[in-house]
């Protein structure tokens, strides 16, 4: 378990440390989302490497106990021959083996132990991982909300109102421009010509007409 507890004091180490060097909490929770994906990947190798141990182990008790089943039998059957000397040596051989498969039997055990703590331990840090990486985008997204509205808010009341009187000035302009628009579309005059244009007119035809009179009057003279 000593690997498990090295661990844990590596993280609780490397945490302090960025409490020490970060005073933004959004950078200090992106780095210690980091210094966590550090650390399964840490584990992850530890564990890769009792995965390999347990393989290695497992193949040497089938061996040593095939090995020892085998000098059991040299021993029975030098017994049987009454060959005393072989006899002793096979049970020499044999019991030797069976304390080394005791040995790793004892060792595989400790192995698979520290397996089954790592991977609770990986589990543990992902399952942190996970939720402290949704919390992080929660409260992203909720600070970004809180700015907006803080933004929104600082914006200058009179800046409203300057806009409100341009557009109400906006607003009333084009109500002229409509209604002399309607204005225009009701005078007898035809379409396209101006209205300086028919008072000029007029004036000659009354020029003409008074000229026509003096001159009639004139000739019955």
């Amino acid at each position: 378990m000593g690997i498990i507890k090295r661990v844990k004091e590596i993280v609780a180490a490397d945490i302090h440390s960025l409490l020490d060097r970060c005073e933004d909490p959004e950078s200090m929770a992106k780095l210690y989302l980091r210094q966590i994906e550090e650390q399964i990947e840490k584990i992850s190798r530890v564990y890769a490497g009792q995965l390999a141990a347990e393989q290695e182990y497992l193949v040497l008790i089938e061996q040593t106990a095939q090995i020892a089943a085998k000098r059991m039998r040299q021993a029975e059957l030098a017994v049987d021959r009454e060959e005393e000397r072989i006899a002793e040596m096979a049970i020499a051989d044999k019991l030797q083996h069976e304390k080394l498969l005791q040995s790793y039997e004892q060792r595989l055990a400790a192995i698979r132990s520290q397996l089954a703590a790592l991977k609770d331990e990986i589990v543990r840090l992902k399952e942190l991982h996970l939720d402290l990486h949704n919390r992080l985008h929660f409260l992203t997204l909720r600070a970004k909300a809180a700015q907006a509205i803080e933004s929104a808010a600082a914006y200058p009341a009179y800046r409203t109102e300057q806009a409100i009187r341009g557009f109400d000035r906006l607003e009333e302009k084009v109500r002229r421009l409509e209604a002399g628009a309607s204005v225009r579309q009701l005078l007898p005059y035809p379409a396209g010509v101006p209205m300086e244009q028919l008072d000029h007119q007029e004036e000659i035809r009354t020029e003409l007409e008074r000229l026509k009179a003096a001159r009639s009057g004139k000739q019955a003279g």
